[in-house]
């Protein structure tokens, strides 16, 4: 049972951060994830990941002022992979999707 629990090939969740110096390791942890899997992932996966994606992004902006610049750059850096998981096992309109929606959440 242990050992089917890590050939786990679905979407991943976004676990949100308790602190804001949480934030940058909790997305670093889901975009290696997602970044991992997605190569396997179906449109409904893309979805969820997408919704997570979100919901990883509010986080920061709500908890930004409170970070370090060290965790602003992870968490930066994190966003960049999990739009190149995209860019390899995703689609186009996938990206415009995720540019947009994290262009509103910013703004």
């Amino acid at each position: 049972m242990l050992a089917m629990a890590g050939c786990q090939r679905g979407p991943v969740e976004y676990k949100v951060a308790d602190q804001p110096n949480e934030v940058a390791v909790n997305a670093e942890k889901f975009v290696k994830q997602t970044a991992k899997q997605s190569s396997h992932y179906s449109a409904e996966d893309w979805s969820f990941a997408v919704d997570q994606f979100v919901m990883m992004s509010k986080d920061f902006v709500q908890k930004q002022r409170y970070m370090t610049q060290s965790d602003i750059d992870r968490f930066d850096a994190a966003r960049l992979d999990f739009m190149k998981a995209v860019d390899a096992n995703g689609s186009e309109d996938l990206a415009l999707q995720i540019k947009e929606a994290y262009s509103k959440i910013c703004n």
